[in-house]
């Protein structure tokens, strides 16, 4: 139960963001060690820079804007403090310090957002130095100052307490191999809160930067579901989808019920279930009964906008389907229908039922 609400209520919008978003870092989690799990570490590696990539293409200039940084500051202070604010406002924990103007260090402190729990022991650290070289190393291409680099010097796999680096305006123009550079350090500087930048309050209250935490989540799920596509095509992405969905169900089904006293016992426990994640997600979810049955019709707001091929859906929905299993074996669960409506946005109906007799 959370605390200021009742059993199955999420009775504030900071609350709901909170809850929906840990939801979706999860469900990313699982989304990656499926692939490492399918294609090896290089693959890992090389799926982990193409969607820091996209990511980098898309939100780092428009970002800048949002967070209210100057592009006037000292190209290594502009794109520091992106990343220090923008991953704040994801939920991570942040270091951030100037040692000159043209040298700023940020530090990602522990522990890893990318895979929760114990999956980082199966990362291997390739994948974290690939990360950072499908994002950082271009911030200083798209501000226009191609002598703007950034060096690695500690990762976690490596046993290190934090990942760490900074960005340091060069004196020359850098080639394409030097823009992201790894030197280990045997130490670093002091990180002073009292001296980090601060979000302006004015421009971000606490609304928005719920709201904030929760895109910020969907939208690594959504890009991951993206570079999935793009590295291996809709069939491959739409089996590695629905085999992490499994995976995310037995491990978390469980976990979410009981952390928020949601008793699934029958086809009503769980369409209240779903109810519950789905207005954390803000979509609309409507239920009616209905020849013995409950139907749910439901917008997804996943990769809205993209028009994705709706075989994705079905493989999201193996979530539910799994979870229904995992509470008895009484609950039918069926997808019946996703089609494309108002604003790219996928409707879903469903229909929950309980069964006399086991189903498997």
């Amino acid at each position: 139960m959370i605390a200021g609400g009742s059993a199955g209520i999420l009775e504030t919008l900071p609350e709901q963001c909170d809850a929906i978003a840990e939801f979706w870092v999860a469900q990313w989690g699982c989304h990656q060690l499926s692939i490492l799990q399918q294609h090896g570490g290089d693959t890992l590696a090389q799926f982990k820079k193409q969607l820091l990539r996209r990511h980098q293409r898309d939100y780092f200039l428009p970002g800048l804007d949002k967070l209210g940084i100057s592009r006037d500051l000292p190209p290594a202070v502009c794109a520091a403090r992106y990343h220090y604010f923008s991953n704040m406002l994801g939920g991570l924990r942040m270091e951030y310090i100037e040692e000159s103007p043209r040298r700023v260090w940020i530090r990602y402190l522990a522990p890893s957002y990318s895979f929760t729990g114990v999956s980082l022991a199966a990362v291997p650290a390739k994948v974290q130095r690939s990360m950072f070289s499908g994002w950082h190393p271009f911030n200083g291409l798209s501000l226009g100052v191609p002598q703007l680099g950034f060096v690695v010097t500690k990762v976690f796999q490596d046993g290190e307490p934090y990942d760490e680096g900074y960005f340091e305006e060069f004196d020359h123009p850098l080639a394409d191999d030097g823009r992201i550079q790894f030197r280990a350090v045997t130490s670093s500087p002091d990180y002073d809160p009292a001296a980090a930048p601060r979000l302006d309050p004015q421009l971000w209250p606490a609304i928005r930067r719920s709201k904030a935490l929760r895109n910020f989540s969907r939208g690594f799920l959504e890009d991951s579901i993206r570079a999935n596509m793009e590295m291996f095509g809709v069939n491959s992405t739409v089996d590695t989808l629905a085999q992490s969905m499994r995976i995310f169900a037995v491990q978390f089904f469980n976990h979410y019920r009981d952390r928020y006293g949601l008793e699934v016992k029958d086809a009503a426990g769980l369409v209240e279930f779903f109810r519950f994640f789905a207005l954390a997600a803000d979509e609309p979810f409507a239920v009616e009964a209905r020849d013995g049955m409950l139907q749910v019709t439901r917008t997804n707001r996943m990769l809205a906008g993209d028009r994705a091929p709706l075989e994705l859906f079905h493989a999201l929905a193996e979530f539910i389907k799994l979870s229904a299993k995992i509470a008895s074996a009484r609950i039918k669960v069926a997808l019946v229908s996703v089609e494309h409506g108002e604003n790219g946005l996928a409707r879903e109906v469903w229909q929950f039922s309980d069964s006399k007799d086991r189903l498997f």
